[in-house]
């Protein structure tokens, strides 16, 4: 069988061919009989090349060292000449333009040369690889470290608070839950005892799809170092969980996505008589207010909103903290365990308040990891760039005060990874591009779940907030 970079030339130059008739807007009869020929020469070959490289793997594996071959003293030699010819670029130049010479000028030749005397990790084959011109630039291997610098991102949080988590393996569920009570009363001796009905209520939760796909070339797989995959995959993973949590604090339920904290703080202002909050960073934002049509006696009069004051003190601070607590608590929700969600702005900000004695307020406790009693969450998802309704400042912020036991995450599909090479994807600019022509690998993650909060009051919203150090 021939080498495998002897399949790879013939290949390439049978793809060029079909190429060549593929582009072509119209195929004459002829021409399409030509066509599948073409064709079939390169999946012929394809299959050539496949067989000849499960040949290599599998001769391997019973390979007999004999003379002048590769012993584990050689190969730790070969190690230290590597090394030697990374810290002498003189010496990848002189073997790079060798191997030119073997290839007869032609880089692909020569890059097929220095994988069959150098092997593919050796820093002459790397140079060749990672060229950048016929100018020379291929001879001037790069300096790099064995890793990648990942990038500075947000804390994800909410799933880390201990929500309920419910799975959902069919990708809906019915929740069925009370809507109002029976009513009790008193009466006297022979008077007729007043009947009442209690009502129900369902919450219906169906699986939001939360995708990614990232192409890469196949080339950067090959000869980048191998954690070029694992930083692929892990980033995938991080962007998913980063944008689920976006949805689970702040998401309103639109654009098939789930609905999150404060969207139904929203949904409780609007069933109690008063206006959902449609919070902008481009323009003036809408305040949500709170309602006073509900059952006094159950303590659910006061809705969920508390508006910051914008000339801010020690004296506000205190009072809008402690007004979130007692929404929550005059809105009967449990005291279990609720969580704290702000922008590292406003920890810093509360870490620092000092009183007129001069004394931190806030400082003990929050170094204990609490506020208020309450376990707190900073991230930076949470935004500071939020206009106030009338467009005077436009560098506010959210707290939120949360009962993670009236969370609840419904997973129906836990995150799945898949690769593939013969996949076909949309790019940017909206072009279909095959994986396979392209000789590219695509990576897709996929996770299905949907967020729901057992009562819609279970969580505060403290709007427009401006605390922020002196110094940013």
């Amino acid at each position: 069988m021939p080498k495998i970079a002897e399949l790879l030339q013939q290949r390439a130059r049978a793809f060029d061919e079909f190429k060549t008739l593929a582009e072509k807007t119209s195929l004459t009869e002829a021409e399409q009989t030509e066509y599948e020929v073409k064709k079939r020469a390169v999946t012929d070959l394809d299959a050539q090349i496949a067989r000849a490289k499960e040949m290599q793997t599998l001769s391997a594996g019973t390979a007999q060292p004999v003379a002048g071959q590769e012993t584990p003293e050689k190969k730790a030699a070969a190690t230290v000449e590597a090394d030697r010819y990374v810290k002498e670029r003189s010496l990848v130049i002189g073997a790079a333009a060798k191997m030119m010479a073997y290839g007869g000028g032609n880089l692909f030749n020569a890059r097929q040369a220095a994988q069959e005397v150098y092997g593919e990790s050796h820093p002459v084959t790397r140079a060749l690889v990672a060229s950048t011109g016929p100018a020379g630039g291929f001879i001037v291997p790069p300096d790099y470290v064995n890793e990648i610098i990942e990038l500075l991102r947000p804390v994800a949080v909410v799933r880390g608070s201990n929500p309920r988590v419910i799975p959902m393996p069919r990708g809906t569920m019915t929740l069925p839950g009370q809507a109002s009570s029976a009513t009790a009363s008193y009466g006297t001796e022979g008077s007729q005892i007043e009947s009442s009905q209690q009502s129900l209520k369902q919450i219906v939760a169906s699986f939001k799809k939360l995708t990614a796909l990232v192409p890469i070339s196949n080339d950067l797989m090959r000869y980048a170092d191998p954690a070029i995959d694992a930083m692929v995959r892990d980033d995938l993973v991080e962007v998913i969980a980063l944008r689920e949590d976006l949805a689970f604090l702040l998401g309103d339920g639109t654009q098939a996505a789930p609905m999150g904290f404060t969207g139904f703080a929203n949904a409780w202002a609007v069933a109690q008589g008063g206006t959902a909050g449609v919070w902008s960073a481009t323009g003036n934002s809408t305040a949500g207010a709170n309602g006073n049509a509900g059952n006094t006696l159950l303590g659910q009069n006061g809705g969920n909103f508390i508006t910051s004051n914008e000339n801010y003190s020690e004296t506000t601070v205190v009072g809008e903290l402690t007004g979130m607590i007692n929404r929550l608590d005059t809105a009967n929700v449990p005291d279990r365990r609720r969580v704290w969600f702000m922008h590292p702005r406003t920890f810093n900000y509360l870490f620092g308040l000092l009183n007129s004695l001069g004394l931190y307020v806030f400082r003990d406790e929050l170094s204990r990891g609490t506020l208020y009693g309450y376990p707190f969450k900073k991230t930076t998802q949470i935004p500071t760039n939020i206009w106030d309704p009338t467009g005077t400042n436009k560098d506010c912020s959210f707290i939120l005060l949360a009962e993670m036991n009236e969370a609840m995450i419904l997973d129906s599909m836990s995150l799945e990874l898949a690769v593939s090479r013969e996949g076909t994807y949309v790019d940017a600019n909206g072009n279909a591009v095959s994986a396979f022509q392209y000789d590219q690998t695509l990576i897709r993650a996929i996770a299905e779940h949907d967020f729901q909060l057992r009562h819609d009051s279970g969580c505060v919203v403290l709007q427009f907030v401006r605390w922020s150090p002196a110094i940013q």
